[in-house]
């Protein structure tokens, strides 16, 4: 049995808890730093006389900065470590919370946004691998499920906050608040997190071996005598980006790609839309706010369940199925908006399942690279779902302009996401690297067969 294997069916020990609790809390201020803008949006704009045109570009600064980062800038931290990159990530999200709010225009604003949401789409892209890599096999599911949560949470009490400060202060003291707090739990990453063993390995640094060792006590391991044995393949960007979308893996990265794309192209439509549409739909505005509000606490108790679901039938099958019930409930809440009792019901559906196949899409992207390429891999299939986060927002208002009816717009997200189910239904066919062992008795067994993810 090597290393991994031993990690993988051992019991979690303190340390790998601690790594699970700092990628939470980093999560939840990412979730707070995204809609921190959104909550001072009205502010800000009053305060600077924004144009509506404007103020958009403000709100999707870094949502496209994520999509950039996601993709692009998470690959260093194949090359240069992942705890070195979250930790570099997270005192960037501080430092553009705290220029953000000195900020004294317009294009200042719009220039620290994007940089803000590059830290944070590369941050996201490494939390996720951490947590995967540190959990083990019988509780990597609940792991990310705990992980997911924290963006929703971290979104929700992050706007009872903006509220209290708002009311108090201006809106830079909302900024100055996220900038402290992070730097905090940077503060506390730098204390806590060890780096990852998969990339200890796969790099080699000239310490490794001591590093390795000194993180196998904290797991209550054995000490290695020598470093396992190297790849034989170079680690070099062609190298990396050739073994996610070529080859075997470009079928893997394209259904995970895709299963992303739709799955986000229909949660931010409901995130950003539900509120609005109700109201279109002839209900008050406070009305759709509590929709909102709704859609958000579903949303916090999704994620939460995919743990124990993915415990007992699978990472795979429960992602297949609860991407069908994702594509129901947008059906649902279409039929639903005639009266306010059951929109309130179906967006607190809605936001149960698609935080559910959000917390599984985070769990199954990991399992299926790599460590030489994982976070490059997992960077790249999230930025790809972020094209879909930007792009359906602006679609759905491009066909409200057309006379589409509010409730109508619902009816588009199904079909999209029942091919979704599809895609991750193929990936039988694809063999995991980190395995889930759906068995509750199989602690101390290897699940290698690709038909229990």
């Amino acid at each position: 049995m090597d290393i991994k294997q031993k990690i993988e069916t051992s019991p979690m020990q303190p340390i790998q808890f601690a790594v699970v609790a700092v990628c939470v809390l980093l999560n939840m201020l990412d979730g707070f730093d995204v809609l921190a803008l959104a909550f001072s949006a009205s502010h800000i704009s009053d305060e600077w006389s924004l144009t509506g045109a404007q103020l958009g570009l403000l709100l999707s600064a870094a949502l496209f900065g994520m999509a950039i980062g996601s993709m692009v800038v998470s690959q260093v931290a194949d090359i240069i470590g992942r705890r070195r990159t979250i930790i570099i990530c997270a005192l960037v999200v501080s430092a553009g919370m705290a220029l953000s709010a000195v900020a004294t225009g317009f294009t200042f604003l719009l220039v620290v946004r994007i940089v803000t949401g590059l830290a944070i789409g590369t941050l996201q892209a490494c939390l996720n691998v951490m947590v995967a890599e540190y959990a083990s096999a019988r509780h990597r599911s609940t792991a990310i499920s705990f992980y997911t949560a924290g963006q929703p949470i971290g979104g929700t009490v992050g706007g009872i906050i903006a509220g209290i400060l708002l009311a108090q202060f201006d809106w830079r003291a909302v900024f100055v608040f996220g900038a402290v707090a992070t730097l905090v739990v940077a503060v506390l990453a730098i204390a806590v997190l060890p780096e990852s063993i998969d990339y200890l390995i796969s790099r080699r640094p000239h310490d490794a071996l001591t590093r390795i060792n000194s993180i196998m006590a904290k797991l209550h391991q054995p000490a290695l005598d020598a470093m396992p044995e190297k790849s034989t393949v170079p680690n070099t960007a062609k190298t990396r980006w050739t073994s996610i979308v070529a080859g075997p893996s470009l079928v893997t990265t394209a259904l995970l790609g895709f299963a992303f794309f739709v799955l986000m192209a229909g949660f931010y439509f409901a995130n950003s839309w539900t509120p609005k549409l109700l109201v279109d739909s002839g209900f008050t505005a406070a009305d759709g706010v509590q929709a909102g509000v709704l859609f958000s606490a579903g949303g916090i108790v999704g994620a939460l369940i995919f743990g124990p679901v993915a415990m007992r039938l699978g990472v795979r099958r429960s992602l297949t199925i609860l991407f069908v019930l994702a594509g129901a409930a947008f059906v649902v809440y279409a039929l639903s908006v005639d009266t306010l009792t059951s929109a309130y019901i179906a967006a607190a559906l809605l936001g149960l399942l698609t935080s559910a196949v959000m917390a599984g899409m985070f769990t199954i992207g990991p399992m299926y690279y790599e460590p030489e390429v994982r976070a490059t891999a997992v960077g790249l299939i999230i930025g790809i779902g972020r094209i879909g986060a930007i792009v359906s927002p602006i679609v759905a208002g491009r066909l409200l302009d057309a006379d589409w009816a509010p409730g109508t717009l619902y009816y588009l997200f199904a079909v999209p996401l029942l091919a979704g189910a599809v895609a991750i239904f193929a990936m039988r066919s694809r063999r995991p690297v980190l395995t889930e062992n759906a068995d509750r008795s199989g602690l101390n067994t290897q699940a290698a067969e690709p038909v229990s993810c």
